[in-house]
């Protein structure tokens, strides 16, 4: 991480940010939100090495703030994140990070707090940083980073300034594949096709587990489950990391929309798998836009569930259940 031009994309928000800056018009809560692995984060650690630098042209990397923050170390710097198997943020973490923020600033003239994930804050969290946002002590900027803002409480999004994080194009992420990855050209294209706009999801795309998982769920939407399958494919989901179930329900999703927008008469270049659009066209037949829609309302319970610390093999034998049902 050194300046700007880490962050890919998102060029209007570096301008504007850029701009806020010059004119010693930040705020002193902004909240960055978008879908996950935008770059929201790493934009979020820029801009704080930035409101620390002493150069003439911030972020320097060279003056005292900008090598302590590059080395994770800056004693004016506060990062919180989930943690703990409930992997939340806690109000025991809020209440040290305020009585950080209560002391001097000891080598930049401010803090800055960064809150990673912010949507998983529990209630006490939110209600206590709510405080503090409304009563902020000393020089200190807040950038509360989220994928689902709605899950944040209205009082705290009505206290920071909102920047949205579009999707980074196709085109952007095939680039950044190239170039940073050495990926060949046409595993680039079809890896952009399938991240979603997601530079975090296209990375996952780099493991070849993960090719398979989307083979696996276009072969789980090609075959009716009997009996004896119901239970073999919960074993085999429960023995799994809840993460990699997590990437095959975004597989499941991805092909859901696919077929919707072959039903809607989309044309061949919207779909995620253009290059199974034979295999798209074979499913379609027997997946009516009742099933289609109920089959998406299960993807998403399972993914909701998949947050909770409910048993897998329950939550995959009931999800199995529940699948066979759709005709």
């Amino acid at each position: 991480m050194n300046d700007w031009s880490s962050v890919q994309g998102h060029e209007q928000i570096k301008n504007d940010l850029r701009q806020l800056l010059a004119e010693k018009r930040l705020p002193h809560a902004l909240l960055f939100t978008g879908i996950e692995g935008i770059g929201k984060n790493l934009t979020a650690k820029i801009l704080a090495k930035v409101l620390f630098c002493s150069g003439e042209e911030k972020p320097c990397n060279i003056c005292p703030s900008c090598r302590a923050f590059e080395a994770q170390n800056h004693p004016d710097f506060y990062y919180l994140e989930p943690e703990g198997k409930a992997n939340n943020i806690k109000i025991e973490q809020i209440r040290q990070m305020q009585s950080q923020i209560a002391l001097s600033p000891y080598l930049a003239d401010k803090r800055v707090v960064i809150i990673n994930d912010a949507e998983a804050m529990n209630e006490a969290a939110e209600n206590s940083l709510l405080k503090t946002l409304e009563e902020p002590t000393g020089d200190v900027v807040f950038i509360l980073v989220t994928a689902n803002k709605d899950l944040l409480l209205p009082t705290i999004l009505s206290r920071c300034m909102k920047l949205y994080f579009a999707p980074l194009s196709e085109s952007e992420i095939t680039a950044i594949l190239k170039s940073k990855y050495a990926v060949e050209e046409d595993k680039a294209v079809v890896i952009a096709k399938l991240s979603g706009g997601s530079m975090k999801r296209a990375i996952s795309f780099l493991d070849d587990d993960n090719f398979n998982l989307c083979q696996n769920a276009m072969d789980f939407l090609s075959k009716d489950l009997y009996a004896r399958e119901v239970w073999q494919i919960s074993d085999e989901f429960s023995a799994m990391d809840k993460a990699k179930i997590k990437q095959w329900a975004d597989f499941l999703q991805m092909i859901i929309r696919d077929l919707l927008l072959l039903r809607a008469g989309a044309e061949d270049s919207l779909l995620y798998n253009r290059d199974k659009k034979d295999v798209l066209d074979k499913l379609s037949v027997n997946y009516s836009l009742n099933r289609l829609f109920n089959c998406q309302n299960l993807i998403e319970n399972l993914v909701k569930r998949l947050n909770s610390n409910a048993d897998l093999k329950l939550m995959m034998q009931d999800f199995m259940l529940n699948w066979r049902e759709q005709k």
